[in-house]
């Protein structure tokens, strides 16, 4: 004889109460939730709350407080954004307050907190970017911040950023094999080409005397350069020796004036024309660029090649990472609102 289904017919019943109490007859639970709903509403109009998160409000004066930080950042002043643009700002700093709260949430649920050492060493590379500590408690008085509540500010932010990463580590890492494999992908071939990037370009390694003409007269630079070039050529003296007398290349004349690797692009083409055109070991005839005159010894020369992987490992790997990064984030914050319980107020944030 089969068990009668009482424990399915209990669900049933349960659920079917619920779509009637819900959809049909606006029972006890649809009034209490209505109610509540109607409470935050009420709520958020009293007390100007722009967004509830998980039971959180975050208020005007907290969306207005970001946004001016946001423009502070960009070196934008206030008044200078029409209205209509300063409306989608405000929403879009709205949303990342979405974000950074629930991740603050989620992270303070577990009681996660970054290493004091760290938080410590983070604190302190935000301050090193400030000339002086004028300047940064002038940068907190603009924002309306102690220097107490900038500490906390910024051990909330390390320990979220360690918290995000923690929980994205494992989706995140790179594998040899698969930044090897994205390398071979992407590289090209000598057959159809090696793509941007993936070639190392002609380079030399020189070594020059410089004068300037920069607001000096031409005509005795010229006169000078020939005749370091003379004694050069006559073998009277040698090209480190010349370099550190007369040459006005204040980077490179104690070095002999050496410049090291260098390909066409990182320089001007009327200096490195003349400079690429030499053969290794030899001496140039003095030339003059926009910036004065050079005289220029070529001492090595590299032929373009493609770039090795072991060359670009660490780039690769940190590409990949820091696309994986992005996607993984979005990811997890999208977890992260479905479950939240979020109440905008739109109304509130003009």
């Amino acid at each position: 004889m089969k068990k009668f289904p009482w424990r399915a017919m209990l669900y049933g019943t349960m659920l079917l109460y619920l779509i009637v109490d819900l959809k049909v007859c606006r029972g006890p639970l649809r009034q209490a939730m209505t109610s509540r709903r109607d409470a935050s509403i009420e709520a958020a109009a009293r007390n100007q709350w722009v967004a509830i998160i998980n039971l959180e409000p975050v208020t005007r004066e907290q969306l207005e407080l970001a946004v001016a930080r946001h423009l502070h950042q960009r070196g934008i002043q206030h008044d200078e954004i029409p209205a209509k643009n300063l409306a989608m700002i405000k929403r879009a700093v709205l949303q990342t307050i979405i974000d950074d709260t629930l991740v603050r949430q989620f992270a303070d649920g577990e009681k996660f907190n970054a290493p004091p050492a760290e938080i410590a060493a983070f604190i302190e590379s935000w301050k090193s970017q400030f000339a002086t500590a004028d300047e940064r408690a002038a940068r907190a008085d603009d924002q309306g911040l102690t220097d107490d509540a900038i500490a906390t500010e910024l051990a909330r932010i390390w320990s979220r950023k360690r918290w995000i990463e923690k929980r994205i580590a494992p989706a995140v890492t790179v594998t040899e094999e698969e930044a090897k494999s994205w390398f071979e992908a992407n590289r090209g071939t000598a057959e159809t080409g090696y793509r941007e990037g993936f070639i190392e370009p002609e380079k030399v390694r020189a070594r020059q005397i410089f004068l300037s003409t920069v607001e000096i007269d031409d005509a005795t630079r010229e006169d000078l350069i020939r005749e370091i070039h003379r004694k050069l050529t006559s073998g009277e003296a040698d090209f480190e020796a010349l370099a550190k007398t007369y040459s006005e290349d204040e980077r490179t004349k104690e070095k002999g004036g050496h410049l090291n690797w260098f390909s066409r692009e990182r320089l001007p083409e009327d200096f490195t024309g003349p400079v690429f055109a030499l053969e290794p070991g030899k001496v140039s005839e003095p030339f003059k660029s926009r910036l004065g005159w050079h005289i220029v010894e070529l001492l090595e020369r590299q032929e373009e090649r493609p770039v090795e992987y072991e060359e670009i490992a660490v780039e690769i790997r940190q590409h990949l990472e820091s696309e994986r990064t992005v996607a993984t984030v979005k990811e997890l914050i999208g977890k992260l609102r479905k479950v939240a319980n979020l109440q905008l107020f739109p109304e509130n944030i003009e």
